[in-house]
């Protein structure tokens, strides 16, 4: 595709991880494609649809995306500005004892997963002393994934037909599309043509949470690629992704890394590997 770039960053017989960048415009379903090793793709900004198993999942920075064996699907984007994403290829045998089997499946990711995936991505991109070195950063994604899809699985979004399920995939695109926006239950559900009450009470269902957790989720996602980027005025961030004041904004990013802003920015830029486990081992899952 012209649109998507993709940089392979560790190549082992382990894993291969790739950083994929997608500047594709708001766009209809493209393409079939297949894949022919299983993969995991974990967004770090920006939202796009797969329409695959014949429903359309909306896959963004809260969601970790497996692709089984021999799957065809076809990509669609909701927004302008496409999308980055860092891809792990797995053996059969690691994805499967890892998370269980190897089929294709979507899975919510906390916060900290993403803060994960931002960090050890940068980290990639320098090059390693040795190999071992390389997959044991790419490995550090494995342990919290595997538990968010052990977790995923108790979830049940079976109770939810077919339109129902399509409905909370549209509130979902919408909100990722647009996270900065002061969304309300009765804007949402005009949108998709629900009433607030089973919006809200179908998106639990599906997901696990309440849409305005998703919502602040997608928001501390935006945070982090900000602060990746070496972002420095931190009240003017809060701002633009949509929290009302600088404090509010701090005190909702603590609770869900156990960390500042200001030391997640020193984190992500300086690389701290070593920082992120010892976030990742003392932080609840959020």
């Amino acid at each position: 595709m012209p649109d998507r770039h993709s940089s392979r960053l560790v190549a082992s017989p382990l894993i291969e991880v790739y950083d994929v960048v997608c500047r594709a415009p708001r766009s209809g379903s493209g393409a079939l494609e297949l894949t022919t090793v299983p993969q995991i793709a974990l967004p770090r900004r920006g939202v796009f649809i797969v329409q695959t198993r014949g429903e359309p999942v909306v896959v963004d920075t809260n969601t970790a995306l497996v692709f089984g064996l021999d799957e065809e699907y076809r990509v669609s984007h909701p927004t302008d500005g496409g999308d980055e994403c860092t891809v792990l290829v797995l053996p059969p045998e690691l994805l499967e004892e890892a998370f269980g089997s190897i089929e294709g499946r979507q899975v919510g990711v906390c916060a900290l997963d993403h803060l994960a995936v931002c960090l050890v991505t940068r980290a990639l991109r320098e090059p390693a002393a040795d190999q071992i070195d390389a997959e044991d950063a790419a490995l550090l994604l494995l342990s919290p994934l595997s538990r968010a899809f052990a977790e995923g699985a108790t979830d049940d979004g079976s109770r939810l037909g077919p339109t129902q399920r399509l409905r909370v995939e549209q509130a979902r695109a919408l909100l990722a599309s647009s996270p900065a926006e002061r969304w309300d239950l009765c804007t949402l559900g005009r949108a998709v043509r629900c009433s607030p009450f089973h919006l809200a009470r179908q998106f639990r269902a599906a997901t696990g949470e309440t849409i305005s957790r998703y919502l602040l989720r997608l928001r501390l996602g935006a945070a982090v690629e900000r602060l990746a980027e070496g972002e420095r005025d931190i009240a003017a961030l809060a701002v633009d992704i949509g929290f009302a004041h600088h404090s509010h904004f701090s005190a909702r990013f603590r609770r869900a890394f156990g960390i500042t802003p200001t030391q997640a920015r020193d984190m992500l830029t300086k690389r701290k590997l070593d920082e992120l486990r010892a976030v990742l081992a003392g932080v609840p899952s959020t």
